[in-house]
């Protein structure tokens, strides 16, 4: 028999009243329909959750309220819960080291283990992605083959030593799952997960979805000459299957919330989930828990994610103390940015109905003498070309097209697909500026010899024609483009190996398989190899 929480987060709707969200819910939707709009974004949906109550949810465009998204890295919050699941059972232990069969080589002296805490909250060490089961591998290995893949590599940094993001990790979690419970990874989250919550429209591979409710969504994909061409994503179940392969309705996923602003809603025990809501193995008030991103929102602590998946950009933030939750699905490639404006007038408009906190807006700034800003920048990870175009700044960061809006003398704010009023503030000579972590400097944009000879091998494409590896030379470096995103700068440690800067592969190396002629018709990309187009 199911607990009486459980049956109780399967009805429709709870019985404790809820805010009135009336007077937000049109200014929510015109938010929706503008960045639809002005970035090209087919279909979104979106839900509030207040406690127990979806107090709204609705599709636009493309989507309508039940259909079927992608979404991506929500998947490991599902992931962790099952795991807890395991640890409150006595089948899995969060601190013990991970059975060393199934890992990488550690080649750190004195290193401590890999644990499971550590997977979940990527302070692990391993790589990104896996040899096999990539995120860039469309061959549907599985979860066994794509984690056996991992005994062939070292990790790259020392356990427990920094954070770095890991699909590979994640999804080493997920089959530990499968290892300690005698079941496949999606039927134990059917049986254990989507059953108790009576989440109707989820699954975790292509097989289990319900006909035609997979809604279509679009790529921007590099076309390998600095420019960019549309078109249908591809779909097909991920090696990571743990890490990223659920398909989810805005509705399920807010029942999901729903459960975890119930103190687990009987999933876990409220402890348990306190400790995923805790960052773990640092200092810091923010970071990684286990599963769950630990942060804040104007003041009030939230826990989530956020997804990017193959044409769909996703994102669930819960505030637990506030009560309230958002979810936000759309079926676009790489819009993470426009997911969070939505997000974040969504989590406004709740706290405002619910609590009558108001947030001021920015206050407009008439900037003059852009001019003085346009030009070329190079960062430790990026490249930037600025312009002003109708009295404007515009311009290109490592390939996303980027507008600046000031608020102040020589300060912006930036938006992107993958940046939503991130600040930007230029030196007072407008040498350079920051974005983010990022520091620019300008650069002579005549300054273009190769610091090497040899790097006209390199250039040009590789892998998959829908998720390509770009090579291109600029202001005497090399970039990679990766996951039709951005440019990353790479640094020579020597004549074909080259280190990632700083962003999704930090720590990780390119490196250029030539053959004896010097001719480069291979590269291995962070433990994953792709021929030459």
């Amino acid at each position: 028999m199911k607990p009486i929480a459980l049956i109780l987060l399967a009805l429709p709707t709870a019985t404790m009243p809820a805010a009135d969200y009336s007077k937000q819910i049109p200014k929510l939707e015109a938010v929706v329909r503008e960045e639809m709009a002005e970035w090209g974004i087919g279909g979104v949906a979106v839900a509030l959750v207040d406690d127990q109550n979806t107090v709204y949810a609705k599709g636009f465009g493309e989507a309508g309220e039940d259909s079927i998204f992608r979404v991506g890295s929500i998947s490991k919050l599902f992931n962790a819960i099952a795991v807890m699941q395991l640890v409150e059972a006595g089948e899995l232990d969060l601190d013990a080291p991970v059975d060393a069969a199934l890992l990488p080589a550690n080649p750190f002296a004195d290193a401590p283990p890999v644990t499971l805490r550590q997977l979940l909250s990527h302070r692990s060490g391993l790589q990104r992605e896996s040899t096999i089961g990539s995120y860039f591998d469309a061959d549907e290995p599985g979860v066994a083959a794509t984690t056996a893949s991992l005994r062939s590599g070292v990790l790259v940094t020392r356990p427990t030593e920094k954070t770095r993001y890991s699909n590979i990790g994640a999804t080493l979690a997920g089959h530990l799952v499968e290892r300690a419970s005698g079941m496949a990874f999606a039927e134990y989250q059917e049986k254990k997960i989507h059953a108790p919550l009576g989440l109707k429209r989820s699954a975790w591979l292509l097989e289990n979805l319900p006909e035609g409710g997979l809604v279509g969504s679009q790529m921007r994909v590099t076309d390998g000459r600095g420019g960019w061409t549309r078109r249908a994503a591809p779909s097909f179940d991920l090696g990571t299957v743990p890490a990223g392969n659920l398909f989810a309705s805005v509705g399920d996923v807010a029942r999901f919330a729903s459960a975890m602003l119930a103190k687990g809603g009987g999933l876990v025990k409220p402890e348990s989930l306190a400790e995923m809501w805790t960052p773990q193995l640092t200092e810091d008030e923010n970071g990684f828990g286990l599963g769950f991103v630990v942060g804040k929102f104007r003041g009030h602590r939230s826990v989530g994610h956020g997804g990017a998946v193959y044409g769909f950009s996703t994102s669930v933030v819960i505030l637990p103390e506030a009560k309230v939750a958002v979810v936000v699905l759309a079926n676009e490639d790489i819009a993470g940015g426009r997911v969070a404006r939505i997000r974040t007038a969504a989590l406004s408009a709740m706290l405002e109905a619910k609590l009558g906190e108001t947030n001021e807006p920015v206050e407009k700034f008439a900037a003059t003498d852009l001019d003085r800003f346009a030009g070329e920048y190079e960062s430790q990870s990026y490249w930037a070309k600025l312009w002003v175009e109708d009295g404007a700044l515009v311009g290109d960061v490592s390939g996303q097209p980027t507008k600046f809006a000031p608020t102040g003398e020589g300060k912006f704010l930036a938006n992107s697909r993958i940046n939503f009023d991130a600040g930007v503030e230029f030196a007072a000579d407008a040498t350079g500026f920051s974005l983010g972590n990022q520091n620019f400097r300008r650069v002579d944009p005549g300054a273009g010899e190769r610091s090497r000879p040899g790097w006209e091998a390199f250039l040009g494409s590789y892998g998959p024609d829908f998720i390509p590896i770009i090579i291109s030379e600029r202001h005497g470096n090399l970039y990679a483009m990766t996951e039709n995103m951005v440019d990353y700068r790479l640094t020579p440690v020597n004549q074909n190996v080259f280190e990632l800067p700083p962003g999704m592969y930090i720590n990780e190396h390119l490196v250029f398989l030539t053959d004896p002629g010097g001719r480069c018709q291979r590269i291995n990309f962070c433990n994953v190899f792709f021929d030459r187009n």
